[in-house]
């Protein structure tokens, strides 16, 4: 997969397993696919847009975009793919794989964020899911979306990407602007939960665990047999992260108080996440004595509901151009974040 020249997704791929296999393990031939991986997302980059590309082409009911000459897509969620070329760019000094990471972030402050006016001053930016610029002049073409509710709608998890992205960015550059973006980011996520309307609290719960997209109208679905406002739990999880992240980066400059702030919100998500979508089935396992096979059942019989996910209630895309949505569902992004941020706190020594 580190070979792959034709996904920007190579951070999200290659990245979380390989890293830690090679700090934990020193396994070098890991540590030779981050490198690779890293030069080969860097061959995405193209100098003119100042930015990389992040899909070849996009295709749904109301955007047809398929010309590699013409268009250059690039999506919010490629912030978080640049830990890779920070990562790979220091510990082998190739000060291209650097330049290439804090170029891309910084085109992407003015290219998918949109500051957002508050009544308290407190800054605050939302962000447009994806941009098509001109590969021949490097100008914005258009600003749309694939997965949020609409093209100019902030779509929560593409939020929480940038959230992440840019704090990520910023551990590694020290860049205050990148500091600003992944502050105000979390600033208006953060005032998008507490602004949901008192529908979005379910017998008590519910309050942090954010709706698929700030903006679109509240869509109830079934959980469980009730009625339930559309969620998007990888949404939430992938924010706490980014909060964490910008926890410890603020008090190493000694700003407490915002460490704190962000610190606590992100555990109000993980609490709430856990009190609302937590998966409680239970699994047990079975030995077929005629096969000599193990399977595994639910606890109450094969007919009982099963769930194979950690989180329930995520939203890969609900947006109504896209021929393939899904909802209500598990998702890896909401796992494996879930897991990242326990990782996250015991790293800090919080739990």
């Amino acid at each position: 997969m580190s070979a792959r020249k034709d996904t920007h997704d190579l951070g999200f791929i290659v990245q979380p397993a390989l890293r830690r296999d090679w700090e934990l393990f020193g396994n070098k031939k890991s540590l030779d696919a981050l490198i690779t991986a890293a030069d080969s997302l860097a061959s995405r980059y193209d100098e003119r847009v100042q930015a990389i590309r992040s899909w070849d082409g996009f295709s749904n009911a109301h955007h047809h975009i398929t010309s590699m000459d013409d268009d250059f897509l690039v999506i919010i969620d490629s912030l978080c793919n640049l830990d890779l070329l920070f990562y790979a760019g220091s510990y082998t000094r190739n000060a291209r794989l650097l330049s290439i990471a804090s170029t891309h972030a910084t085109t992407l402050l003015t290219s998918h964020l949109r500051k957002e006016k508050m009544v308290n001053n407190e800054t605050c930016y939302s962000t447009y899911h994806g941009v098509n610029f001109s590969p021949q002049t490097g100008n914005v073409k258009r600003k749309l979306t694939a997965q949020g509710y609409s093209d100019s709608s902030t779509w929560a998890r593409g939020q929480a990407w940038a959230i992440l992205g840019y704090a990520q960015t910023f551990s590694w550059t020290k860049q205050p602007e990148f500091l600003d973006a992944a502050k105000g980011l979390a600033n208006y996520f953060i005032y998008r939960l507490e602004s949901a309307p008192k529908i979005v609290e379910e017998d008590g719960r519910g309050r942090y665990v954010p709706l698929w997209d700030f903006d679109a109208p509240i869509t109830y679905t079934t959980i469980n047999g009730a009625s339930a406002p559309l969620r998007d739990v990888s949404a939430g999880m992938v924010a706490a992260n980014g909060m964490v992240v910008l926890y410890g980066q603020l008090l190493g400059i000694g700003d407490h108080d915002s460490a704190k702030r962000y610190l606590d919100y992100a555990m109000a998500i993980a609490k709430d996440t856990v009190a609302l979508a937590y998966n409680r089935g239970e699994m047990r396992l079975i030995l077929d004595e005629e096969s000599s096979k193990i399977r595994a059942e639910a606890c109450g019989g094969v007919t009982e509901r099963r769930f194979d996910a950690i989180l329930e209630r995520s939203t890969a895309n609900f947006n109504e151009n896209h021929a393939d949505r899904d909802w209500d569902h598990g998702l890896v992004y909401a796992d494996y974040y879930f897991l990242e941020l326990g990782n996250r706190l015991l790293s800090l020594g919080l739990v």
